[in-house]
């Protein structure tokens, strides 16, 4: 990036989230002086061999979470520089965003590069549910043609469940069609399926199918945690019939649409593992008073601000939320999100946090040393025949059949595991899905951790403060199912 390209920056003070009293007066100054939107001038002033000389140099203010914490502003590189010589009290740190913390798909290369001397047509295949053949929409196909060298092509099927693939014309048969459904019906793996226009058939999501998350948690009482406030930091939830939000807000600056509803899928599943409440369908704590905090932009694949995250959880606590899930994570550990981490644990508030999906270290912010990091795991076989949940199943096996999911990422930062594989739940505009990932894990750990928590009346009671999230911690670890992997895998065991 050039150098006078003009980026999104945050100003923070030395110390916190918000300046302490060891802040100096000129840090204080300048926090003081940013609070409000708008361009502002500064004058960085250096002496040297006993001249001084002078020079402007001017911030954009975006926006300020408190008087003397956070701004967001825009700025060169060369401008950030002369902030941080002309204010050393306070940091001046890069704007960065994570992503969902769903579980990987299958890679294809597709297209000429796959097929440089072939004639490529559109294979039409139709995707449908096995019981009725209702088309299913949103699916995800990545057909193989070769799937050792992960050759074919993909797309994804509209309102009629069809989806046109761009292969040689002279394909009869495809050794492997991964059918990633969205909503509806269970994702799917197709081994040599031959080419004709019969519709695909893939299995239907059935309610009372005994998935991993029930396999942990079950059974499911409607007062499971009662008097217990989680918030959940995602893309958004609902609406959804099965979901009450008793407070939903929108924490993406500059997002023109302010509603904190979900426009992606994935915060409404994540709400629904812990909180739904339905005659048909229950979460794990479905009594918790759900607050909803939208930290994604409605924009496709644009990733969550550090700015938004840290303002979302300074907001949940604010709320009084007891515990704060987080489905989401990769890239660098960053100031704002660490002192927001940590503001929050010394009033009381303790974040659950995704460990990520590349089978790797744990990502941040999962491995922060103040939140609770939750690694995925599942029951051998909870799933219909040739779901795609099949291919992350990983050897040794450990207690009734477990085993920690290939795509989640591990480590001495794990404190808990959670059902993350295969995990059916609340989908918006009242459907249902099956999904996978570390951001699964999250919210079964969360919801099993709040149903404890609502037992526990003089801890929700405490003053909140450092030394009741202590006692939050002890409580998500006490009784946990060790399941016969080691804690770099499962932590301290299953929450149930």
């Amino acid at each position: 990036m050039a150098v006078n390209q003009v980026r999104r920056f945050i100003i923070l003070p030395t110390r916190g989230f918000v300046a302490t009293e060891t802040t100096g007066d000129e840090a204080l100054n300048a926090l003081y002086k940013l609070q409000n939107p708008g361009v502002m001038a500064f004058t960085r002033v250096a002496v040297s061999f006993g001249e001084r000389a002078s020079t402007p140099f001017k911030v954009k203010v975006l926006a300020s979470l408190h008087e003397n914490g956070p701004k967001l502003v825009e700025m060169t590189e060369t401008e950030a520089f002369a902030m941080r010589m002309n204010s050393p009290g306070l940091r001046v740190v890069p704007e960065v965003r994570y992503q969902i913390a769903r579980a990987p798909r299958v890679a294809v290369t597709a297209g000429k590069k796959a097929f440089p001397s072939a004639t490529l047509g559109k294979l039409k295949l139709s995707i449908v549910t096995k019981a009725g053949g209702a088309p299913v929409s949103d699916v995800h196909v990545i057909a193989f043609t070769n799937f050792a060298k992960r050759i074919g092509a993909e797309g994804h099927t509209n309102s009629k469940g069809q989806v046109s693939l761009s292969l040689p014309l002279t394909t009869k048969k495809l050794e492997r069609v991964y059918c990633y459904a969205e909503h509806t019906a269970w994702p799917t793996i197709l081994a040599g399926l031959q080419v004709s226009t019969k519709p695909v058939a893939l299995p239907n999501i059935n309610l009372n199918f005994a998935d991993s998350r029930v396999k942990a948690c079950a059974p499911f009482d409607p007062e499971d945690g009662k008097a217990v406030k989680v918030g959940v930091l995602d893309t958004g939830v609902g609406p959804h019939d099965a979901l009450v939000v008793a407070k939903g807000v929108c924490a993406v600056f500059g997002d023109a649409d302010q509603d904190f509803t979900d426009s992606h899928g994935h915060g409404t599943h994540v709400a629904g593992v812990i909180a739904a409440k339905a005659a048909n369908f229950i979460g794990i704590a479905p009594a918790v008073t759900l607050h909803a905090y939208r930290v994604f932009p409605r924009a496709p694949g644009a990733g969550a601000s550090n700015f938004d995250i840290g303002n979302a959880i300074d907001l949940a606590v604010a709320d009084g939320c007891d515990l704060l899930n987080l489905s989401l994570g990769g890239g660098p550990m960053d100031a704002v999100t660490d002192e927001a981490i940590k503001a929050a644990r010394a009033r009381g508030t303790v974040c659950v946090i995704a460990a990520g999906n590349d089978g790797g270290p744990v990502a941040n912010p999962g491995r922060h040393p103040l939140a609770i990091c939750i690694s995925a795991m599942g029951y051998k076989g909870a799933w219909p025949a040739g779901a795609t949940q099949n291919d992350d199943l990983t050897q040794p096996l450990g207690k009734d059949k477990t085993y920690i999911a290939a795509f989640s990422n591990t480590g001495p930062e794990i404190d808990l595991t959670g059902s993350g594989c295969g995990i059916i739940s609340t989908y918006p505009q009242n459907r249902f899905a099956v999904m996978d990932g570390t951001s699964m894990a999250c919210p079964c750990a969360t919801g099993a951790i709040a149903r404890r928590l609502a037992k526990a009346a003089a801890i929700v009671g405490a003053p909140r403060d450092a030394a009741r999230a202590d006692q939050i911690l002890q409580l998500a670890y006490a009784d946990a199912k060790d399941l016969g992997f080691p804690p770099s895998r499962q932590g301290a065991g299953l929450r149930t």
